[in-house]
């Protein structure tokens, strides 16, 4: 038996990558295809649809995205959800990172945005590596606040004394 209900259900039901994912199967696009425009793996894309059609009580994608489409989903999701997934050749002309691969895949691993939310991007979409990244950055600045502060206190200790 499927989810019943209304738009906003299933929008508590589901990721905005979930859903994203599955407007994406709605177009009939495979998920190569779906991985290569929201700059995922497919097994990515694959685990989406999985767990997604767990919470809709589905048994396959063409049937998890006909619900959506069917109760107005797609056309209810914020615009940030349909617009942060870009191809990453947007056009003709190459960019900087084309003349040398490895930085651009460099870029990609130091580029792990804001934990915290924005104007740009007002809920967590982060992945696995930012989840994990994020707290080891900050437990880190926080040793090295801590070793300075405690390095002006003993400073001060032996003018002082």
């Amino acid at each position: 038996m499927a989810v019943q209900g209304d738009p906003d259900n299933y929008l508590s039901l589901l990721s905005a990558a979930q859903i994203e994912t599955l407007r994406h199967v709605f177009e009939h696009k495979n998920s190569k295809q779906i991985a290569r425009i929201m700059d995922v793996s497919p097994h990515t894309v694959d685990e989406r649809v999985r767990r997604a059609l767990k919470k809709l009580n589905v048994s396959n994608r063409v049937d998890a995205a006909r619900i959506l489409a069917v109760n107005g989903v797609f056309e209810n999701v914020t615009p940030y959800q349909s617009l942060t997934y870009q191809p990453s050749a947007l056009g003709d002309e190459g960019s900087p990172d084309d003349a040398d691969p490895g930085r651009s895949s460099l870029r990609r691993i130091f580029d792990i945005g804001s934990p915290f939310p924005t104007a740009s991007q007002p809920a967590n979409r982060h992945g696995l590596m930012e989840r994990i990244i994020w707290p080891i950055l900050i437990a880190f600045a926080t040793i090295l606040a801590f070793s300075a502060l405690y390095s002006i206190l003993v400073g001060l200790g032996r003018v002082l004394t």
